[in-house]
Order: structure tokens, then sequence, then C-alpha cells
């Protein structure tokens, strides 16, 4: 039975402040680059009824632990984003070429191959079950 629509907007509001977020952030070895699009996600808010939720900071509190309980398929999409932008610098234009052919299908490689270990080690479907449960509520809200 998925949570009511009060326990999911308590789930949202009991995320770290922004200003914990923005902490934790800063003391990771992230480059800036990486850092600041985690930033705006987490002031994201949602009105509902006469509450404002949160619902950003929990969005970017949950990417940080998937990071974390499926570390296969995160590495997986890092090395192919790492292989992208080293391809996209291949001088005289060809790298931006290689890059248009190149970057979904190695994005997808990687992903697959990290989703697929993540699998085998079963972390994957605990951490998406896990994530659906939490948001299942608002599915159910119509405005």
């Amino acid at each position: 039975m998925p949570p009511g629509l009060d326990d999911a907007i308590a789930f949202c509001q009991t995320a770290p402040p922004l200003r914990k977020r923005k902490d934790f952030l800063d003391r990771s070895a992230l480059s800036a680059d990486l850092k600041a699009p985690l930033y705006d996600p987490a002031q994201f808010t949602i009105k509902v009824g006469e509450v404002v939720v949160a619902i950003g900071r929990r969005m970017v509190s949950i990417a940080l632990w998937l990071a974390q309980t499926i570390p296969n398929t995160a590495l997986g999409v890092a090395v192919a984003l790492t292989l992208t932008a080293v391809i996209g610098a291949i001088p005289f234009g060809v790298g931006t070429v290689l890059t248009l052919i190149l970057n979904k299908l190695l994005l997808l490689i990687g992903l697959t191959a990290g989703a697929i270990e993540d699998i085998r080690q079963h972390a994957m479907k605990e951490a998406m079950d896990r994530v659906a449960r939490q948001f299942a509520s608002f599915g159910t809200v119509t405005a």
C-alpha cells in the first residue's frame, strides 16, 4: 500500500535543509561545474493545497543516495560522459562530429553496463522500489 499524501509531504519536508545540502556538496571532491547543477534543483518547491513542499531537496537527496546505492550505474554514466568529453576535445571538428554520433550510444552503454551489474547485485531493484514507494502518492494528486 503506497503511503498517503500527508506521508509523502512529510517525507519531502524532512529532507536536509538547503544549507546542509550546500555544505555537503562544498565539502565533496566534485568540481564546481558538477556542484552547480545540484544546487538549483534543490531549491525546487511545489504547492499542495496550502503547503509548500520542498520536493527539490528530497530529489537531490535521493539522487545522492542512489549514487551511493547503485554505484556501478553511476560509474558507468560517469565513464560514458568522460569519454564523450574526451572525444569532443579532438580538434578540427572531428570530435564534434564523433560526439554527435557517439554521445547517446556511449551513455546508453555505460548506463546499461552499470545497471546490469547493479541488478546482479540486487541494488538497482531495491533502490528503485524504495524511490517509487516514496513518491507514489504524488501520482494520485489531481489539480
